[in-house]
């Protein structure tokens, strides 16, 4: 049997004596009743459980098939469909099923594979009980295209003819996943090959990404039957699902198919009405194809190029479409066919988007979209419902679609119902409609489910529900055009999939929008009188607009299909923009002439001697009118704000009758994640401008911040703002502002911290948080344990409860660092955090390397020292130079530093600076020319790259061999601890002479003079597990468990005030036992090898350690051993034999390893006496 043969029996309407065999043909083992054990159900004929299938791996599948009745539309009513056989399969004998649904009236038919699926507890551990199945679907019969359905079949009859079909074989055969790969990169490739005939232009791609997206939509058009119907037909039936294969096929050849007849289809049928909807005949000899509207079809400006592409081009295009199902209506987590359905349309174009990672635009999965909408929907519901006894009824009905009896009553019904459609919905970054679309299905459902209890008697309108839906609830906004007509498509197709017949669809432009969320030239709160006062003069009576008049004509326009109202409001709104717009830089042309006028007078002759404050004010005023001046040339000459979005005229609905925002009632989306160094490089005005309109724009911020800043500003006094997006700014030094911004407002809601899971597969670790303002408290929750798919995070976010939480009152926040944690790590943070003294209160200066801004110019590898000289490799040259001893300083950088080492390096880096009265003292050209010849003639040779370092900044500078960041170069000669930027566990060294300079990769610390302990005790507390552990519950761990000791991170780590002096004597003595060892190659002894011996007393380390910060703990447990190490640890850095010294580590070894020593006894019941805090850290 032959993936050919095989296509061609799924292409045939269903009859199960033919699967008999063919189930057989790709299963081990199969097993058909003689008897079927009929099910029951509202939307069956007849059928039930009919075999069962045994699997190479002991698995079983359940084999049902099942009649529906009449009324059951097989191709579209999955969701009723999906539970008949679910409900029925033996959760402890059964691990899936496949199932069968047909019916004798229609052609085509379902196969649904049911899988269950594993989930984690609160603890981490894998649950064996299964949860609610998840179900996939192939769509079968003469009217679909049963490629891919052939293609994983024909997979399952190869692996049972050459090994085994495991569980994980049939999954991976209805893998929605894998289709949507293959799919986008044959559509990519489609792509590539339309885009690369033209010339590489941003206008060009756009345009190929718009005929294909049309192209796309009408696949989905056509798979609804409303492409190619016959004239004859007063109803839309007995259209051609396989029209545009059949059209491109009919102009074979044609080398101007998109001129002639594709053009003529987009701009003058499917955008025009028609009498009858008759195409013209070039289309089809007595068809009818729908008039939509909506603006997917507008001739638009890059419509105006005159563009062709070989017939070829199209002709392949349909044929890779035609291997595919599309599908209309989207999938959802937990329902998936196995096709092309809108969703999946939306992440191929938005990983289409012009450099969407580069932008920091990241594709949201479904499962964390439906849940966030969920959430969202569910919290905005219980705010303005908040009676206890409403809060599981609200869960029921969002999370399950169940109308508990309390919600049943007509009156709480429709008060439900209302509040469903009052919702006001906003996602500032909108994409390709992920979130508003997940918000269109959540709303819509409850909808439905109140339906039968708020109208009993009434018929629930599937189609106008959603178009209710899209007009009045759900808005939004993205900087990409691309972007916003992904969304709007999205959304059409969302009203096509329930609509019996053709209708013109809404015009989405002021609801979808394309623009810059961040900017706004009008304040949200200014008042719009001036705008139509201006508008309105030189207008007639008639002709002049009012505020509630304005409104009026956007709500009209969304729903208007005449292309002659629709240019006339579109020009008037326009106008009234275009007025609001120059207003505002009149306004600011009035604020400038008022300064100056201000200034004049001041400045103006005076029989009088200026007083102190005119003087000051003078200054003031000036510096105003500079700072003014300069910002409105920016905004003229750049541009800066053509693109601003102005929320009040775009989004009238959200207006009060006196022109007040409102506000909405959920902000939720995935903003961009991209750190301003990057919004600098391209565009450094706009960066200033954030920082200037901002408070949550401080130090090297991100846009998320800026996004949750705006969120805050643009929801009601009840509002919710819900992002996905990092954690980094609840501790990193950027975050400053946001932490800040949101403690003022008590705006921390809730949080889900993703820990090291990466959603969208690459660096960036997320969190799903609420923002409502007024919150009494944080609900903080934590993942835990390990993931491999967003499904199993899917399962994750199901299972969370609020019991799982960390509540942390509000009031323990402000604009320092905030220490998030969940359970047992809190209590155990919290007994850490009663010591009142931190790291930040030890060391003076914690800073970082050098930054040259050109390491391969200054930095020297393999080096070797000859004669005063220091010869070494040069990246930048290829070879190896000699520089002068005195130029260049023994060089560090992070694979160098190790936790104890005694450091060496055999790097070096050109200084071309000397310290004087504690100041790093460029040399001058001549000094170099004459002290350092070698040095200056190798940088003479790299001239011209030192001065095109950062854009040429150094071009015309006389001292160009400098570096741009002379930073901290006064530091280096210290004594100081060193460790590296990223580090798995602490990494400290000792610099006892100060002779090492270092990267940027490397931290080096400083302490006070005034602090006491020696830099020895401060290296073992920052390399101790406890340490490690405080660091990794506090900061940001990376992939793989690495972790970023960024000053912010480490200067918040307590430090007991008191620090008794014989503690601090055992660890120093344990400390030279360990560098010691770490030093030599020999063994100790050849009982047991160094690395045991060195990992046993940096475990009696850890012990002081503990003893410090839990002191009464461990002496109620009986595991302090500070007293006794102080007894046994001998010093050694008095003796200056290398044999006496290993003598003294290796008795001291013995000593303590001996049965009845209380040290060796008590190290090994720190876990079992204390599992609430010991054994919770050494286990990390």
């Amino acid at each position: 049997m032959n993936q050919a043969y095989l296509k061609n029996i799924l292409s045939v309407r269903f009859d199960f004596n033919i699967w008999k065999d063919l189930l057989v043909k790709i299963f081990p083992k199969v097993e058909i009743f003689t008897n079927v054990a009929k099910i029951t159900d509202s939307h069956v004929k007849e059928g039930g459980h009919v075999g069962n299938i045994r699997l190479d791996d002991g698995r079983s599948l359940a084999i049902f098939h099942f009649e529906v009745i009449d009324n059951v539309l097989i191709s579209r009513n999955r969701k009723s469909l999906r539970d008949i056989a679910a409900k029925y399969v033996d959760q402890g004998l059964v691990h899936g099923a496949l199932v069968f649904y047909y019916s004798q009236n229609q052609d085509d038919y379902r196969l649904t594979f049911i899988a269950k699926q594993t989930y984690f507890n609160e603890s981490g551990e894998l649950v064996k009980k299964e949860t609610a199945p998840k179900r996939y679907t192939f769509l079968l019969g003469p009217n679909e295209p049963c490629t891919t359905a052939a293609s994983r079949l024909i997979e399952l009859v190869n692996k049972k003819t050459y090994g085994s079909i495991y569980l994980t074989d049939v999954i991976d055969a209805f893998s929605v996943e894998r289709l949507n790969k293959e799919f986008f990169a044959g559509y990519k490739a489609q792509y590539k090959k339309f885009a690369d005939t033209l010339s590489d232009t941003k206008q060009h791609r756009d345009y190929v990404k718009k005929l294909l997206g049309r192209l796309v939509f009408l696949q989905f058009l056509q798979k609804k039957g409303w492409m190619g119907v016959p004239a004859s037909n007063t109803k839309w039936e007995g259209g051609n699902k396989n029209y545009l294969n059949d059209l491109v096929d009919k102009y074979e050849g044609n080398d101007r198919l998109l001129s002639d007849v594709l053009e003529l289809l987009f701009f003058k049928t499917l955008n025009e009405k028609r009498n009858g909807d008759i195409a013209d005949s070039i289309l089809g000899e007595n068809i009818k194809i729908p008039y939509l509207n909506g603006g997917l079809f507008d001739k638009d400006r890059i419509d105006e190029l005159d563009i062709d592409f070989p017939y070829t081009y199209f002709k392949e295009l349909m044929e890779f479409f035609s291997q595919y199902n599309f599908t209309i209506d989207e999938n959802d987590p937990d329902d998936s066919e196995v096709g092309i359905d809108p969703e999946m349309l939306g992440h191929i174009f938005e990983n289409l988007l012009e450099d969407n990672k580069d932008k920091g635009a990241f594709y949201t999965p479904k499962e964390i979209v439906q849940y966030m909408c969920r959430q969202s929907v569910i919290q905005y519901l219980k705010t303005h419902e908040s009676a206890e006894q409403y809060a599981e009824p609200i869960e029921q009905l969002i999370n399950d679609g169940v109308v508990n009896p309390i919600l049943q009553s007509k009156d709480i019904s429709i008060r439900f119902t209302r509040l469903l459609k009052e919702i006001k919905v906003c996602d500032p970054a909108i994409g390709s409609g992920a979130f508003p679309m997940g918000i269109l299905y959540v709303l819509y459902h409850a909808i439905h489910h109140l339906h039968s209890h708020a109208e009993p008697h009434g018929n629930f309108d599937s189609t106008n529900t959603k178009r209710d839906i899209i007009q009045n609830n759900i808005f939004g906004v993205d900087i990409e055009q691309g972007a916003v007509d992904i969304a709007r498509l999205r959304f059409w197709l969302a009203l096509v999939v329930d609509a019996e017949k053709p209708q013109p669809l809404p015009n989405l432009d002021y609801k979808i929008v394309c623009g810059n969320s961040l900017l706004n030239c009008y304040d949200i709160n200014e008042p719009l009188d001036d705008v139509f006062k201006e508008y309105n003069v030189g207008c007639e009576e008639n002709e002049r607009m009012s505020l509630e008049k304005y409104k009026q004509m956007v709500a009209e326009y969304t729903n208007t299909s005449d292309h002659n109202t629709k240019e006339r409001f579109k020009s008037t709104i326009n106008d009234i923009k275009s007025v609001f717009r120059s207003e505002l830089t009149d306004k600011e042309r009035n604020k400038l002439t008022r300064l100056k006028k201000k200034i004049n007078d001041l400045e103006a002759p005076t029989l009088f001697e200026r007083i102190q404050e005119e003087i000051a004010l003078l200054k003031k005023l000036k510096k105003q009118l500079k700072d003014l001046e300069t910002e409105f040339d920016e905004i003229e000459c750049n541009k800066l704000y053509d693109n601003a979005f102005e929320w009040r005229f775009e989004f009238p609905s959200l207006l009060d009758d006196n022109g007040n925002f409102m506000g909405f009632d959920l902000i939720i989306g995935n903003p961009p994640y991209l750190r301003i160094q990057g919004i600098r490089d391209v565009n450094p005005l706009y960066a200033d401008e954030l920082v200037n309109k901002y408070k949550a724009a401080t130090g090297s911020f991100d846009l998320y911040a800026i996004f949750v800043e705006r969120g805050l500003q643009l929801i009601n006094s009840r509002g919710i703002v819900n992002f996905i997006m990092p954690m980094k700014w609840t501790n990193a030094a950027f975050g400053k502002g946001l932490r800040g911004l949101v403690a003022e407002h008590n705006a921390a809601n809730k949080i889900i911290n993703f820990g090291a899971y990466q959603v969208f597969n690459a660096s960036t670790y997320t969190a799903l948080q609420w923002f409502v303002p007024n919150s009494e408290s944080l609900h903080y929750y934590e993942l835990d344990h390990n993931l491999e798919t967003n499904q199993e995070l899917g399962q994750y976010l199901k299972s969370i409860d609020k019991e799982s939480a960390s509540e942390i009152p509000a009031k323990k926040f402000d604009k320092n660092t905030w220490v998030l944690t969940v359970g047992q790590t809190t209590k155990i943070l919290k007994e850490i955090e009663k010591h009142s003294r931190c790291i930040g209160d030890i060391f003076d200066r914690i800073f970082c390397g050098l930054q040259t801004s050109k390491d391969d110019v200054y930095f020297l590898y393999e080096c070797t020292e000859q004669n005063g000289l220091i010869v070494g490799e040069s990246k930048q040259l290829k070879r190896c130079i000699k520089i002068e001893r005195g130029l260049v300083k023994p060089l560090l950088k992070g694979e160098d530093v190790h936790r104890y080492d005694n450091i060496k390096t055999n790097r070096y880096v050109i200084f071309p600076y000397k310290i004087k009265d504690g100041k790093a003292v460029l040399y001058t050209e001549n000094e170099l020319f004459t002290l350092f010849p070698n040095g200056y003639a190798y940088l003479k040779e790299c001239e011209e790259e030192l001065r095109n370092r950062e854009k040429g900044r150094l071009r015309n500078d006389d001292y160009w061999f400098r570096y741009i960041y002379p930073k901290n170069l006064v530091l280096f000669d210290n004594e100081k601890l060193v460790a590296p930027d990223i580090s798995m566990g602490g990494n400290f060294a000792y610099d006892a002479q100060g002779k090492f300079y270092q990267t940027t990769t490397i931290y080096g610390y400083i302490k006070k003079s005034e602090v006491q302990e020696s830099y020895k005790f401060w290296m073992a507390l920052l390399n101790s597990r406890l340490c490690w552990w405080f660091l990794s519950n506090t900061g940001t761990v990376l992939a793989n468990g690495f972790f970023r000791f960024k000053p912010d991170y480490i200067k918040p780590f307590p430090v007991p005030k008191s620090i008794p002096n014989g503690i601090v004597s055992v660890v120093e003595n344990l400390v030279d036992y360990v560098s010691f060892i770490k030093s030599i190659d020999k063994p100790i002894s050849e009982l047991v090898s160094n690395k045991f011996i060195l990992d046993f007393f940096e475990r009696i380390i850890d012990g002081c350690m503990y003893e410090l910060y839990f002191p009464q703990h461990m002496q109620e447990r009986e595991i302090a051993i500070a007293d006794s190490a102080i007894n046994i640890i001998r010093p050694i850095s008095h003796l200056s034999l290398g044999s006496d010294i290993q003598k003294t580590i290796w008795e001291t070894f013995l000593e303590i390893k001996k049965t009845d020593n209380p040290i060796r006894d008590r190290l090994d019941l720190f876990a079992l006496r204390s599992p609430e805090i010991l054994k919770t850290i050494i286990e990390l």
